[in-house]
């Protein structure tokens, strides 16, 4: 099976994860491939909190978007029934994500300091994040934020922390142990 990623470096500790996404008006892909595609570039913000994928009132107009139904979204202060739609949405990667059903928000992060045309318009949620693998890392004050579709293998920091930590604060008894184990190939 194909395997596509996308990495997004950032020069600074992030506080929230950004990328440009795609959306358009839900196709299939046979009809993609034989119709022009309009598919308008938004920033998107990458959620884990969030259980389903979510655009603004901005984009819905801009893509001429009929509601498809209502689903009571809540948040932190209650919940509210807000209005559903289906769209296709493009990862950084390429990756198309089909008939996905989002729900409208008033505003993602709304934030003075950042220009209009910077302003997130989609939010990606865990029912994108969850067709692959996902890490945020933050070597050196910068973080990272990787994404691959679909899932390959499980991501597991345990194992290399406690080999470090046995090479570092072990006793020889316990380096020893460490060190056989590699040559059985048992880690």
């Amino acid at each position: 099976m194909r395997q596509l990623a996308f990495t997004t470096r950032f020069d600074r500790q992030m506080r929230v994860l950004l990328t440009k996404v795609g959306v358009c008006l839900p196709i299939t892909p046979e009809e993609a491939k034989t119709q022009q595609i309009k598919l308008n570039r938004y920033f998107a913000i990458w959620d884990t909190g969030a259980t389903n994928s979510a655009i603004t009132k901005k984009v819905a107009n801009e893509l001429g978007l009929q509601p498809t139904g209502i689903a009571e979204v809540r948040y932190g202060s209650g919940a509210q029934p807000t209005n559903t739609y289906l769209v296709n949405i493009s990862l950084p990667m390429g990756v198309m994500i089909g008939h996905v059903r989002v729900t409208e928000v008033q505003e993602l992060m709304p934030d003075v300091n950042i220009p209009e045309d910077q302003q997130p318009q989609v939010l990606v949620g865990m029912d994108i994040i969850g067709m692959g693998d996902f890490a945020v890392t933050n070597v050196g004050g910068k973080t990272t934020l990787s994404f691959r579709i679909p899932s390959r293998t499980e991501i597991d920091f345990i194992p290399e922390s406690n080999e470090n930590n046995v090479q570092e604060y072990g006793n020889r008894e316990q380096r020893r142990a460490l060190e056989a184990k590699k040559r059985k190939g048992l880690i």
